[in-house]
């Protein structure tokens, strides 16, 4: 990455931090799921730049991967807790960043505990240490403060149009990715996931996919599954996508189409994930670039 890419990535991600605290600011009970989630993606375009995948705004037990749906009218509750997740992209590449909102003064907390985690975490994102340490900071401050991370989601590398790039960031130091010696030029998206410590503290997928991607190139005599893989190839590449922005230009609803898709393996459908016991979960991601110096902030506070 040259010095004027480095330049254009930064201002990515003051810009994506910009959009993230307004659309944060706007979560409240009562208002549109599917509203706020628009209001955030036209924001990401109106700066020129092009969405990473589909806005997350899940809600309470659901932990991540909850998109609207064409015409949902879902809203905010009056009382939870609430997580806001989105991306952008600049020419592939990838800044991706999460907040959560309590609508409870007793969950406010555990969304603090989250921002902490990640705050440790980042620190430890300096050339030559190994992703257990990472790992490591985000487990001992959430387990410290009393309250129990989720396992089996974790924070990812991130490459040029690739959103998870192989190398995980567990919530828990256990895993394949252990032992990856961080270098310099990585990027990382790093998400601490936090719930209650009576929770059993994993995610099982549940309900409709509302999120996709590309799996592979694929051949169909469908002609509506024709046309999808038509649009997906042209302007998401590998990125994840929705209906929603499929809608926009087919101007119906899609979603048997794309089911069948993921049934023939041509397309990756993510359901929602949610905490397996119910319990509630917040969240907290910033994009790390990691240089000779130590890591720098993309999203959120620099420092």
């Amino acid at each position: 990455m040259d010095d004027e890419q480095l330049e254009s990535y930064l201002k990515l991600g003051e810009e994506h931090s910009y959009i993230l605290e307004q659309m944060r600011r706007k979560i409240e009970p009562g208002a549109s799921v599917l509203d706020l989630v628009e209001e955030s993606e036209r924001l990401v375009r109106e700066r020129g730049y092009s969405l990473a995948f589909p806005t997350n705004l899940s809600i309470n037990e659901v932990a991540a991967h909850y998109t609207p749906f064409p015409g949902d009218e879902l809203r905010i509750p009056e009382t939870g807790l609430i997580k806001l997740d989105m991306g952008s992209h600049l020419e592939g590449w990838i800044v991706d960043a999460a907040r959560s909102v309590a609508l409870e003064e007793k969950y406010e907390e555990m969304v603090q505990v989250a921002r902490e985690a990640l705050d440790k975490a980042i620190e430890r994102m300096i050339p030559g240490n190994k992703i257990r340490k990472v790992s490591e900071a985000i487990y001992d401050t959430i387990v410290s403060a009393g309250y129990k991370p989720i396992r089996n989601l974790t924070g990812h590398k991130v490459e040029n149009y690739i959103l998870h790039a192989g190398v995980e960031v567990p919530n828990v130091p256990t895993g394949r990715s252990m032992g990856y010696k961080i270098k310099e030029g990585d990027i990382f998206a790093i998400e601490p996931f936090v719930t209650l410590p009576e929770a059993k503290g994993y995610v099982v997928p549940l309900g409709e996919p509302l999120i996709f991607s590309l799996k592979k190139k694929g051949r169909t005599r469908d002609e509506m599954e024709r046309r999808i893989l038509k649009i997906v190839e042209k302007n998401y590449k590998r990125l994840p996508f929705c209906e929603r922005w499929l809608v926009r230009e087919i101007g119906h609803r899609v979603n048997h189409a794309l089911s069948r898709l993921a049934g023939k393996g041509v397309l990756i459908s993510y359901p929602p994930l949610v905490e397996v016991s119910g319990m509630m979960v917040a969240q907290y991601e910033d994009t790390v670039l990691v240089t000779a110096d130590g890591p720098l902030r993309l999203t959120g506070e620099r420092g």
